[in-house]
């Protein structure tokens, strides 16, 4: 035991005819242990022997570890050049005892604001530190009753390593929920801990923890005041009610691909993934907040076969919307009456954009094969007179005009940046160039422009003869249709874009491709706004003033127009919603006396509407 002298017996033979002096020296254990040094000195007459003995006794300290010491003496002789050597063994008991120590036996949660913390902790911590005074490696786990775990919501440390004289500290977490009403709760549990040699799992008797076990304390306040628990009642089902008023059930079930506001903005039609198409009644009460403000009507289509890709308004019918479906599909609706659909098409060709001549005469289809169909609404034997574009056609719209020729053009947009228009009544089709201006200035190159890139959306207002664009990688340009008008007329006789010079280059319907030469057709490009991600929707007010955009960001925008540019009050536009995450689809806009009304449908199946009010003193005034 460390602390006790012990004695270490030699007896030294001489076994020679001489007498000798003989060095005794001891090895192996702690020079300062052996209270009468390391080395004696006898002298043993011949065929004598001599009884000594090494007085060893080991420090009380944690640095003198328990466990088994090999030690050695040796006999050096004056008379013999062999040196006897005997071992032994010195075995070191177990001694000391482990330190448990808890200075912040009282917690509570939740816990008290300390310096620097902004808010209270959510749960209690319990620092208990160990020290290790004894002379062995002990591993310490702690021992609470199962009980007292579940009451107070204990999270148990992992064991701790404690070398000889070693200090750690070991942390115990309480995370007891706290109740919403009621008195403060007083919860008391004992925690014992429980000492192993870590090499050999097991408890050494004669090492003991001081004190073996500590009571702590637990007190949970509950998290309203009891004063103020009715009032909090009260709260709380207000609260449910503004959760269900500022959450308006889906009712769609899938992606919503198309809006379009009808009926003088009293109405909005969507289609969407679910194989629906929907009608909403729209409140104009000025005190109603825009989440609130459509109320779901019911199904116009409650079934259509595939997933409704596009929806468009008659203009002279406005209660008539024709709908292109996933699979090819082309069918109208009467969204009063909601009778059967008329369906005047019907095939394999997906169909991605729709769009009306003025007179409702007319309906355009783009597909997904590249082909753009003009169907004669009037006389429906009529087969339809098609064009070719050569790309996946992503939108359609119509300009028209009755002084400057072509009067009628389609605009056509889709894979690899194309824009084309198409001047039906010639069998003209006119590839317009898509650049961005920002890489004319900034780079000595053009981009490589892949199937990856594409127009997303196109709108048309044909009172500011304006056309608007947006695409995937997030510009929006705004072009002038008279500019373009003017290149189409100022084209000389048709230039074939292939080598043969000889003979036009013409579709399978007849069409001649001429490649139009209008760089500045242009009027405004930007990125802004979007966070450069691709803006998936554009639409113009009638009055050409107004431009809705929505993308991949959540972000409805509004941009007010000044001489058919962005105002300049609004370079980044007006941001009317903001849902990051949530990838906008299509975007709708309509004035209507002093309001603007924006429809929305999301890939979150939602279909929203936004309220702009007094638009007649906003600060675009020079929009002519």
């Amino acid at each position: 035991m460390p602390g006790e002298e012990i004695k270490i017996p030699v007896i030294v033979y001489n076994l020679s005819q001489k007498a000798t002096d003989v060095q005794l020296k001891i090895s192996g254990l702690n020079p300062d242990w052996l209270t009468q040094g390391t080395e004696q000195t006898l002298q043993i007459d011949a065929g004598d022997s001599q009884q000594t003995s090494f007085w060893c006794q080991p420090q009380e300290n944690t640095q003198t570890l328990s466990q088994e010491y090999t030690f050695a003496i040796e006999a050096k002789s004056d008379t013999s050049s062999r040196i006897p050597r005997e071992q032994g063994i010195l075995e070191l008991l177990p001694q000391g005892n482990v330190e448990f120590i808890c200075k912040n036996k009282l917690q509570r949660i939740p816990g008290l604001r300390t310096k620097g913390a902004q808010k209270r902790s959510k749960f209690a911590t319990y620092e208990l530190q160990f020290a290790n005074n004894s002379n062995l490696p002990q591993q310490v786990n702690l021992h609470i009753s199962e009980q007292d775990v579940q009451q107070c919501g204990l999270q148990i440390p992992e064991p701790i390593q404690l070398a000889p004289g070693e200090i750690k500290p070991m942390y115990l977490v309480a995370k007891k929920r706290r109740p919403w009403w009621g008195l403060k709760r007083r919860l008391l549990f004992e925690v014992s801990p429980i000492l192993t040699n870590p090499y050999t799992a097991e408890p050494d008797p004669q090492i003991r923890s001081n004190p073996s076990t500590q009571v702590l304390e637990l007190q949970i306040l509950p998290i309203i005041p009891f004063w103020l628990q009715l009032l909090g009642l009260l709260l709380l089902l207000l609260l449910l009610w503004l959760l269900w008023y500022l959450n308006p059930q889906d009712y769609h079930k899938g992606p919503v691909h198309s809006v379009r506001l009808i009926g003088n903005s009293s109405l909005v039609v969507s289609g969407s993934s679910d194989q629906t198409i929907r009608l909403w009644q729209v409140d104009r009460s000025p005190w109603q907040l825009d989440i609130r403000r459509l109320k779901y009507e019911g199904f116009i289509a409650e079934k259509t076969g595939k997933a409704v890709r596009v929806i468009r308004q008659s203009p002279r019918e406005d209660y008539v919307i024709a709908s292109g479906l996933e699979s090819g599909d082309i069918k109208f609706w009467n969204v009063l009456s909601k009778t059967d659909p008329r369906s005047i098409y019907q095939g394999t060709d997906r169909v991605f954009a729709l769009t009306f001549s003025k007179d409702s005469r007319y309906l355009f289809s783009g597909h997904g094969s590249g082909v753009v169909r003009q169907w004669n609404l009037e006389f429906a034997n009529i087969k339809p007179q098609s064009a070719r574009t050569g790309f996946t056609i992503y939108a359609l719209s119509i300009s028209e005009s009755e002084q400057k020729q072509p009067n009628t053009l389609v605009a056509i947009a889709g894979r690899y940046n194309k824009l084309a228009l198409w001047d039906w009544f010639n069998r003209r089709i006119y590839e317009l160039e898509y650049f961005w201006q920002d890489w004319q200035e900034d780079k000595k190159f053009s981009p490589i422009v892949g199937q990856h890139q594409y127009i997303d959306s196109l709108a048309i207002a044909d009172a500011q003869n304006l056309l608007a664009s947006s695409d995937n990688e997030g510009h929006i340009s705004l072009w002038d249709m008279d500019r373009i008008r003017q290149c189409i007329g100022n084209t000389s006789e048709i230039r074939p874009k292939n080598s043969d010079r000889t003979k036009p280059k013409t579709d399978n319907f007849g069409n001649i491709t001429i490649s139009l030469d209008c760089d500045d057709a242009i009027i405004e490009q930007w990125h802004e706004g979007h966070n450069n991600q691709p803006v998936r929707s554009v639409a113009l007010s009638q009055n050409g003033c107004y431009l809705a955009s929505g993308g991949d960001d959540g972000r409805v925008i509004l941009w007010p127009l000044e001489n058919r540019k962005r105002s300049p009050q609004y370079q980044n536009g007006k941001i009317i919603a903001d849902f990051p995450g949530i990838r906008l689809n299509s975007v709708d806009i309509k004035a209507l006396d002093d309001n603007l009304f924006i429809a929305t449908g999301d890939d979150k199946n939602q279909v929203r509407l936004y309220r702009v009010k007094g638009i007649n003193e906003n600060d675009n005034a020079n929009c002519q």
